[in-house]
């Protein structure tokens, strides 16, 4: 048993800096699970264990640290330290690499602002441009 918990430990540090959707998707399949007999043996249900997974639709998730109860569960489940997974989830969401879903929304609705913007400029501009020369 404490063979175990310390190949698991090293495995862990061996990661490094591997995003934690990576290490949970391996652990799992090193296992040989589907996420449907994860979702039965966890009860996490299937579209949140993608997520974790680094898939998923983003738009069933409000804010992705709701998911940390789950990751708790999920990491105990595939005999990783919860705390550890919490902690790398944590940080690469800091960073802004949890999965990189709920981030591509946002900037494609600030480029879409953005784009709309400068057509109502470029409209405003050209009714002035017109007025002007109508006038003269």
């Amino acid at each position: 048993m404490a063979e175990d918990k310390s190949s698991v430990l090293q495995e862990q540090s061996e990661v490094g800096h591997e995003h934690i959707s990576i290490l949970l998707k391996r652990r799992r399949e090193e296992k040989g699970l589907s996420l449907q007999e994860t979702e039965a043996a966890t009860r996490i249900p299937v579209h949140y264990l993608q997520h974790l997974e680094g898939g998923g639709d983003p738009r069933l998730l409000a804010d992705e640290l709701y998911l940390v109860p789950f990751l708790r569960t999920y990491a105990t489940f595939l005999d990783l330290d919860p705390s550890y997974a919490v902690a790398l989830f944590i940080a690469a969401s800091h960073r802004g690499e949890t999965t990189g879903a709920l981030q591509a929304p946002v900037r494609r609705s600030f480029l879409q602002r953005l784009l709309l913007f400068l057509v109502l400029v470029a409209f405003g501009v050209m009714v002035v441009l017109w007025l002007s020369s109508a006038r003269g």
